[in-house]
């Protein structure tokens, strides 16, 4: 299958988090690519957020987490909104909009 055309948006917190963690990062789009192709995308962790946020996924790396939405075009456009922690990330969630 043909990997689909995207672009990822970094929204400022989840940018600030990856320009410490960059292997984390690099796993992150690694296991996007793996995610949106829905090849052999049983390997990657990945879990629809319950709840008011339901446009909002979670992947799961190691002990971070990584959140994000995706927007559907002609170009796929994922919106990553937050990354962090465990324990931290889904208390920050209550205050996205």
């Amino acid at each position: 299958m043909a990997l689909r055309e995207y672009d990822i948006d970094y929204k400022k917190p989840a940018e600030k988090f990856f320009r410490k963690h960059e292997d984390v990062r690099q796993k992150y789009e690694a296991d996007l690519a793996v995610f949106l192709t829905d090849e052999s995308s049983a390997r990657v962790d990945v879990k629809n957020i319950k709840g008011k946020r339901c446009e909002y996924y979670r992947m799961r790396i190691g002990s971070w987490r990584v959140i994000f939405m995706i927007a559907d075009g002609k170009i796929t456009v994922v919106n990553t909104i937050l990354a962090g922690s465990r324990g931290d990330i889904y208390k920050k969630i209550g205050g996205l909009n």
